[in-house]
């Protein structure tokens, strides 16, 4: 962990859910079809559920829940949201209750089978686009008050200054592996969806003084409007840790293919190629879009000699979207 990172964080309450350093895996014959080297930081593996870059966030969040007191935990997101699942799980092993405010239709596949399998308390809203959980959820924080509880809503997808310091604390963690391995990497490529992940590398690289080029592929909201909620966020976060930055903005392309959740067959093609060359399962909401984006970018040669590609987990979506990827491959 550098030293910096780790004391700045030091004041900060944090459960610990991840019992290891994540590896970085380099990808030999996709590196090969694009003349670059490619490797995978591996936040899909953190050990908890799922697995995935919400266990980093929740380290801090479930830390902060817990010193505030609280019993119970509310966090929203679509019916079939990692997020949600992972912080459910994350709850219920420290002991706590959780309430899921879901929006979307009741399909008992993919996260939401798990959820239910897990017993999980869920709220569903049948409204597909919703603009804001937010009132739903403090409507069920206010019931729960007026059960005696002592609830704690954590945003959709942890995007919170508390959150993002789950990211500060991966760049603390990598920089240290970089330097183990040897290895200096010209960008660091991740999914954008809520912002938070994007937004913990952009400071910790400013922090730790690594000069590597964060970029992002985003997912859902794209534009002037994610850039700068991404750089807000960040400088939230620097503020929340009591230090002065000056923040460049990231690179953030549009990989959403025109919809947050919108499936299609360029991205099932792509989870079928790196599945099969590497042995890596991407999902079709985030990572595959995500990964789609970096080979795209990489063959314009406008990512570098060496790109690190963070997988931020997200398989069960391949069980969600399953049937429309097998269509969309003519495989059914």
């Amino acid at each position: 962990m550098h030293p910096k990172i780790r004391a700045l964080l030091a004041k900060f309450p944090r459960v610990e859910l991840i019992p290891w350093e994540t590896p970085i895996q380099y990808l030999p014959k996709i590196s090969e079809m694009l003349g670059v080297e490619v490797y995978v930081k591996r936040d899909d593996l953190t050990g908890l559920g799922i697995g995935g870059n919400k266990v980093r966030k929740l380290e801090f969040l479930l830390g902060d829940a817990l010193a505030k007191g609280a019993d119970t935990i509310i966090t929203m997101g679509a019916v079939h949201s990692n997020h949600a699942f992972v912080t459910a799980l994350a709850a219920k092993k420290l002991g706590l209750d959780v309430v899921l405010v879901l929006r979307g239709k009741e399909t008992i596949k993919g996260n939401y089978l798990l959820d239910k399998l897990m017993g999980i308390e869920t709220r569903v809203y049948d409204v597909e686009k919703t603009p804001d959980l937010i009132p739903y959820a403090e409507e069920v924080a206010k019931e729960l008050e007026e059960q005696g509880k002592r609830p704690y809503i954590i945003p959709i997808g942890g995007a919170s200054p508390v959150g993002t310091l789950g990211y500060v604390r991966m760049i603390g963690e990598l920089s240290t592996q970089m330097m183990s391995l040897g290895l200096k990497f010209d960008t660091i490529v991740d999914a954008v969806g809520s912002g938070g992940t994007l937004a913990g590398i952009l400071l910790g690289l400013e922090l730790t003084k690594l000069e590597v080029d964060p970029v992002g592929m985003a997912v859902g909201i794209f534009g002037e409007k994610m850039t700068q909620k991404v750089v807000d966020l960040a400088k939230e976060t620097a503020k929340l840790l009591g230090v002065s930055v000056e923040l460049k903005e990231p690179r953030i392309h549009d990989y959403s293919f025109g919809a947050y959740g919108k499936i299609v067959r360029e991205v099932a093609e792509l989870i079928r190629l790196v599945g099969t060359k590497e042995g890596i399962l991407l999902d079709p909401v985030y990572t595959g879009k995500a990964f789609y984006g970096l080979m795209d970018l990489a063959r314009k040669g406008e990512l570098g000699e060496r790109i690190l590609f963070i997988h931020t987990g997200g398989m069960p979506g391949i069980f969600h979207y399953g049937e429309d990827m097998l269509r969309l491959l003519n495989l059914q």
